[in-house]
């Protein structure tokens, strides 16, 4: 059977699977896989992994099983961290105990099991209980996310937020740089500017103020006031009954279909992206470290706003979405995965080398048609934020921003993340990436953060940016020089 032979499934065989074997498959060896060698890793950055740091891999945390019975599928094997490069609340070095989990942040208990997406009717039951739905505000208080709900080595969040890091940083390797952009990131002396307060007491110009100022993404929480207009109990209990709509329509159409790739996304999102745009990454360690400190970054972020809003659950309303694993045991909202694979990609986009390759292709639709150019473009915030929001997904034609839409909506598919959640970390991935990167790379700078803006110029070095030729098209990599005609030059970035 497909999903439950732990022993004949081709992905998930044993020890010895491909992308689940537990201690030497190519993406989760905890100590000399390709993907997440603790110290001597060929894809990584000097001295640390590309896909985690080392000795506590953030994609593939080795010191606890991923199942107690032994790791039967792919996404049942390693261990995620934080994603900021180790295991932070994974219990050992953290004081935390030795927690089983089988995902990140997700108990064992709740580890993947096989469910029968069957949805004929004429059998005088339901297949899935999908009417059967809670409204949070019907109860006095609402339904929230306590204390005791977190993940026992995540309830540091719950506290009120220090810009030490101090607990988050205690298993983390602090010699990388993304680690060092996250210390510098979260100690910014205008740190208001990012985090997230009490809803409703934010700065107009604050990065929180760019969902509580959008219905479409902060409509299902009741007494919210976008645009002035507080949103009633009966109005949030409509949204949410919608959302929960779109949930079970895309579990019925889209969810056996994507499986494999949720499970493999659910806990590595970054080979994804080395996929996409072809990477060696042992060519391009700075390029793989501008991805870490997107994660990193990102995910103190999607930490901070969940513990302020503190958004249940998906399937804690609606039980008939059956998640075939988890959901992890932090708030929904936002979405950790939607706000790492926006912030991937947009620091990716701010290279220009990287721009031209897989940037915005199409332009705003207040440009016309003849001003198309032949190669893509850096992004900007008002591609997120504004008018062209509204369009989002039609106007922003990027390979690497389709990637983080894809990893987003994934996640809706999987039953775990509202697609609300998914519109915020979009919002928040933009103002993160605005406020985080300098001028020179397209964003404000109004954090300064002097590892990022390196790991940015490293970056841009491997990326060099072509010449465009007479027709204003870029060749491909190395394409050599057509008879009669001269390729397009590179020139450094």
């Amino acid at each position: 059977m497909v999903w439950n032979a732990q022993n004949l499934f081709p992905l998930t065989s044993g020890n010895h699977a491909p992308y689940g074997a537990h201690n030497h498959a190519a993406y989760s060896a905890p100590n000399h896989a390709a993907y997440s060698a603790p110290n001597h890793a060929a894809y990584s950055a000097p001295n640390h992994a590309a896909y985690s740091a080392p000795n506590h891999a953030a994609y593939s945390a080795p010191n606890h099983a991923a199942y107690p019975a032994g790791a039967a599928l792919p996404w049942a094997a390693p261990l995620p961290g934080t994603g900021a490069g180790g295991a932070s609340g994974s219990g050992f070095l953290g004081g935390y105990g030795p927690v089983a989990r089988s995902e990140y942040a997700t108990p064992a208990a709740l580890a993947p099991v096989p469910w029968t997406l069957d949805f004929a009717v004429g059998n005088g039951w339901p297949p899935v209980p999908v009417d059967q739905r809670l409204n949070p505000y019907a109860f006095d208080p609402p339904l929230q996310w306590q204390t005791g709900d977190w993940d026992p080595g995540l309830r540091f969040w719950s506290l009120p937020f220090d810009d030490q890091l101090t607990e988050w940083l205690q298993d983390l390797n602090l010699a990388t740089p993304a680690v060092m952009a996250a210390r510098e990131f979260a100690g910014c002396d205008n740190n208001p500017h990012w985090l997230a307060v009490a809803p409703g007491s934010q700065r107009d110009e604050s990065l929180q103020a760019l969902i509580e100022r959008d219905a479409t993404v902060i409509g299902w929480r009741a007494g919210a006031a976008p645009g002035g207009a507080a949103i009633s109990v009966a109005a949030a209990g409509v949204f949410i009954d919608q959302e929960l709509t779109v949930l079970v329509d895309l579990m019925r159409d889209d969810r056996l279909r994507y499986l494999p790739e949720l499970g493999m996304q659910s806990a590595h999102i970054v080979p994804y992206f080395v996929h996409l745009m072809g990477i060696d990454p042992a060519a391009r360690p700075w390029t793989m470290e501008l991805m870490n400190c997107a994660t990193a970054i990102a995910n103190l972020t999607k930490m901070q706003f969940k513990s302020v809003y503190r958004r249940v659950r998906p399937s804690q309303l609606c039980a008939g979405l059956t998640p075939p694993w988890g959901p992890p045991m932090h708030p929904a909202f936002p979405s950790g995965h939607a706000m790492v694979a926006h912030l991937t990609a947009l620091l990716l986009l701010s290279v220009p080398g990287i721009a031209q390759r897989f940037g915005l292709f199409a332009p705003p639709v207040t440009e016309p048609q003849a001003s198309r150019p032949a190669h893509g473009r850096s992004p900007r915030f008002d591609d997120f934020v504004g008018p062209l929001a509204a369009r989002y997904g039609m106007d922003q034609k990027s390979p690497l921003l389709w990637l983080a839409w894809r990893v987003a909506k994934g996640r809706e598919r999987l039953g775990v993340h509202y697609p609300s959640d998914s519109a915020a970390s979009r919002l928040l991935a933009a103002g993160l990436w605005q406020r985080c990167v300098p001028p020179a790379f397209g964003g404000s700078g109004l954090l300064r953060m002097p590892t990022l803006e390196k790991v940015l110029q490293l970056a841009s070095a491997e990326w060099p940016a072509w010449t465009a030729a007479g027709d204003n098209a870029p060749p491909p990599p190395d394409a050599p020089a057509a008879a009669g005609k001269t390729a397009g030059r590179r020139k450094a970035a």
